[in-house]
């Protein structure tokens, strides 16, 4: 499927148009330029819809994987690199959350544009409301991303105009997921059941609006968006499951949305990011790539000896690979790094990119959908076995055949049940973003964490507020701890 819609060169054409004279004031105010002048025709309602997207990347990718594993129990700081970062040992401090603030709402203030200024064009109808729920969808997205990092952020359905507006202070974290579900709502009933590849469609806000209920804790809308992308039919999973992440496959009957990415255009650093980086921070020498291998973050311990034996662990991770010349042979881990590095993540595997890596990141997929559909089930109707159909699916994908290896689910208790289908998405969505999220909303992260023997305070469950964004505006104020 075509990846055009967020080609470089438009996007770098758009922004240059409207943001040239950005203020560094993060809410992401309007250049001197007219954008009531800008927006005239339909296809300018489609470049400004692109702007909007285009801060996608800025928050998904490698930001998704710091904010929602690098900070839980499954990933860590590569025994190689171990002084390189502090996500996982809870020691940043209020800057790190700078670059998530200003890419949101740098994301939400070009959606309020297209909102604004799409309505006063003169364009079919439908043609309009289409542009403006997608940019409605996106606004949402990126205030899904702040409201369960940071709590109660500032609130702006206008985009802002000079320096008037940009010192709101910070609303509840009700109004902005009243907003979140009430936009994303939007963009079920108007859009379209397809889409070109990237971008938001019915059945995408769907699944987002699922993984928002869910995260809030409302099983029955949980279920209800999660069932409507399942009764849908136009998505399945991948008989095998190391096919999800091979770049061949972008855009399959299992990816609900993936960020599209284009190697030598739009790169993804993920994959090499997971690759066994070199020895002694060499990057270029792990024989395991022909680009070079950031190799920043490996697996927990933790997680490697809790990962039932299966198929699916065996295209997770990985202690040994072939020599990438494709003559040498086995490269144990063991031998090349002499037990720092005892496993690598091998479930992103572009090993053969010249450049950097084209492999799109999946934002959400349907194992995903099937998964909080089982657990939103087991809440709402403990008895009903479809929540068995939904769990035994993926289980049975990840067995491979091997009939002893994660054997079907039947029989057990709510409290039971609840604990398998928060283990299955542990292993089945791991290293995709989503397990610190999983544990804060079932309130376990704090325990877990401290279980690997973190120091995690109880106000750590949130992120702080960025310093220079409470410096700017004077009605901002700081979560509680990061003070």
């Amino acid at each position: 499927m075509m990846k055009n819609i967020f080609k470089i060169s438009l996007i770098v054409s758009f922004i240059m148009l409207i943001v040239s004279c950005e203020s560094i004031l993060d809410e992401d105010p309007p250049s001197s330029i007219s954008l009531s002048s800008f927006y005239q025709t339909e296809s300018d309602a489609i470049a400004g819809l692109y702007g909007a997207y285009s801060l996608v990347y800025n928050v998904s990718a490698g930001t998704a994987i710091n904010y929602g594993e690098l900070n839980a129990d499954n990933l860590a700081i590569s025994p190689i690199v171990s002084d390189a970062f502090s996500w996982d040992e809870f020691t940043y401090n209020s800057d790190v959350t700078g670059g998530l603030w200003s890419s949101c709402f740098s994301g939400i203030n070009r959606s309020n544009e297209v909102i604004l200024y799409t309505e006063r064009i003169d364009i079919n109808d439908g043609t309009k409301a289409d542009i403006i729920a997608e940019a409605k969808a996106l606004r949402a997205f990126y205030y899904f991303q702040l409201v369960r990092a940071m709590g109660g952020v500032p609130l702006y359905e206008e985009p802002t105009v000079g320096f008037d507006n940009i010192y709101a202070p910070r609303a509840s974290e009700d109004e902005i997921y009243n907003v979140i579900t009430r936009d994303l709502s939007n963009a079920v009933t108007e859009l379209e059941e397809t889409s070109s590849a990237g971008r938001i469609n019915a059945y995408i806000a769907s699944a987002l609006l699922a993984r928002v209920y869910l995260y809030r804790g409302d099983f029955q809308n949980a279920l209800t968006y999660a069932q409507k992308v399942i009764d849908s039919g136009v998505y399945d999973l991948f008989d095998d499951y190391a096919a999800i992440f091979k770049p061949e496959n972008d855009n399959g009957i299992e990816h609900i949305w993936q960020l599209q990415y284009l190697s030598g255009e739009t790169n993804n650093t993920v994959p090499g990011n997971f690759g066994p980086r070199g020895i002694a921070g060499d990057y270029k020498n792990s024989f395991w790539a022909n680009t070079v291998v950031g190799g920043g973050v490996a697996p927990s311990a933790e997680f490697v000896a809790e990962s039932p034996q299966s198929y699916r662990k065996s295209a997770t991770v990985a202690d040994h690979y072939e020599h990438i010349d494709g003559v040498t042979g086995t490269i144990t881990m063991e031998q090349v790094y002499g037990g720092a590095f005892p496993y690598y993540i091998c479930k992103y595997d572009d090993r053969e990119a010249e450049l950097q890596s084209g492999e799109n990141f999946t934002i959400i997929r349907y194992a995903d959908i099937l998964l909080m559909a089982a657990e939103a089930l087991n809440e709402i109707e403990p008895s009903n076995n479809q929540k068995y159909t939904w769990i035994n699916m993926i289980r049975e994908r990840a067995r491979n055949g091997v009939e002893t290896d994660l054997p079907n689910l039947s029989g057990l208790s709510q409290d039971d049940f609840r604990t398998a289908v928060l283990e299955e998405r542990r292993f089945e969505l791991a290293f995709e973003g989503q397990r610190a999220w999983d544990l804060k909303r079932r309130g376990l992260f704090l325990e877990t964490m401290r279980a690997q023997g973190k120091t995690v305070e109880d106000y750590m469950l949130l992120f702080p507020v960025p310093d220079a964004q409470i410096k700017l505006n004077p009605n901002l104020e700081q979560n509680t701890g990061w003070e």
